[in-house]
């Protein structure tokens, strides 16, 4: 119970002096994560490309000027040949060039396109929507990944502090040893075997530093800030309050956003065999003008409407509209596939959340077992009855208890987030 005591005492003072330096919790790293990381940049750049291509589909009820020059040399050209009496042989019929020029102006208003336009610009507002569901499931994906490595360096953590603790504890044997060699009441080889296991621990110490260092990095990285490496992680307090499924995941959304377009490109099928009517205009300057018998140039003009109606595709609309039934169906298919692996994967996480439950329990009373067994075993070494190697073996089956207790406490939180996040509640 001491050692307990001990322990718990160290995990408070350390808790202490993190709690004055830097601390980051998981959520810290997910807001820092969706506003630094360079994918969320795109959702305002798509936002101002969707603006620009609204407003360029406007541009579609705006009128069309063009502006057209041609100069042709023909090889021949309309000529009137009429057989005249005598008297009448003063009479010249005019003759056209065969070189012609023309600039014209050449004007057209849309005044119903079939509601094409209307329909285009609905595209594009689930475009956008699209666009930008799949940057936040690209980012909710993003939460998975801090999770691994703030995880692992909250162990790494644990273990460090655990290792540290073991150290102090073999340091202070060491001593009492040292002090029985010294007055030849033990032989200086179990001072060695301490002396040994306390260099073993260096080594762990110093594998279990440099995989934080790195994970710290990644984290960094993952963040896109700089967390210094003497962090201090704060351990979720998580609570299911429910297990009843409910799947909110983003891709849900676009699932639901994909069939929506899919109606849409169904529905703008009949758009395109929907008659359409302009009004056109032109005006224009050129040789010859709207008189063809005329050698002068001249200017001219003239207004007029047209319709334009596709009475007959041949089945064509149809066939498309069967086409997009399809593909409604297949992203129906897709969605349903996916609300099942989710309902799988939540099923396995309350299986292991439930199961790491009952591990911790047991790790209780593990610990108090291997507690008192250390106890014993370093009396027994101070009257010399067991070899130093003996009581660095009961302590070892005590730390490695309580480093087990330790991961499945983190194990447990750490299975309490992945099934929110596999349900789309982080």
């Amino acid at each position: 119970m001491k050692r307990i005591a001990f322990l718990l005492g160290s995990l408070i003072i350390q808790s202490i002096v993190y709690g004055q330096s830097d601390t980051m919790t998981l959520y810290d790293c997910y807001r820092q994560a969706e506003k630094t990381y360079p994918l969320a940049r795109q959702s305002g750049m798509l936002e101002k490309s969707n603006d620009l291509k609204i407003k360029n589909l406007n541009k579609n009820y705006l009128p069309q000027l063009n502006l057209n020059g041609s100069a042709t040399l023909q090889s021949d050209v309309t000529e009137l040949k009429l057989n005249l009496p005598a008297q009448f042989s003063f009479i010249q019929f005019p003759q056209i060039s065969k070189d012609m020029y023309k600039v014209t102006v050449d004007v057209n208003q849309s005044i119903y396109d079939g509601n094409v336009t209307g329909y285009q610009k609905k595209l594009e507002t689930f475009n956008l929507q699209s666009d930008q569901e799949s940057i936040l499931i690209e980012l909710y994906k993003l939460k998975d990944r801090i999770n691994q490595a703030y995880f692992n360096i909250f162990m790494l953590q644990q273990n460090e502090m655990l290792l540290n603790s073991n150290k102090n504890q073999l340091e202070s044997k060491l001593k009492e040893i040292q002090s029985a060699v010294t007055n030849g009441a033990m032989l200086s080889s179990n001072a060695d075997a301490l002396q040994a296991e306390l260099m073993k621990i260096d080594q762990q110490l110093i594998e279990t530093r440099t995989d934080r260092t790195t994970a710290f990095k990644v984290l960094s990285e993952l963040t896109s800030s700089t967390i210094p490496d003497n962090s201090k992680l704060v351990l979720p307090r998580v609570q299911i309050s429910s297990t009843a499924f409910e799947d909110k995941r983003p891709e849900l959304q676009l699932y639901n956003i994909m069939q929506t377009k899919t109606g849409v490109m169904k529905d703008m099928v009949n758009t395109r065999w929907n008659p359409k009517l302009y009004a056109f205009g032109q005006a224009g300057y050129g040789r010859p003008g709207l008189n063809m018998l005329s050698n002068d140039f001249t200017p001219w003009w003239f207004v007029g409407a047209r319709l334009t109606w596709n009475i007959w595709n041949w089945n064509l609309s149809k066939n498309e509209k069967k086409i997009y039934d399809i593909q409604n169906d297949i992203i129906g298919t897709q969605k349903e596939t996916f609300e099942k692996n989710i309902r799988i994967e939540a099923t396995s996480g309350l299986a292991e959340i439930e199961k790491l439950g009952e591990l911790l329990q047991k790790d209780e009373e593990i610990i108090a077992l291997r507690t008192r067994i250390t106890h014993t075993a370093s009396s027994q070494l101070d009257n010399g009855m067991i070899t130093s190697s003996d009581y660095i073996a009961r302590l070892n089956e005590e730390t490695m208890a309580k480093l087990d207790l330790e991961l499945h406490r983190i194990q447990l939180v750490k299975a309490k987030i992945a099934y929110l996040f596999t349900l789309g509640k982080l």
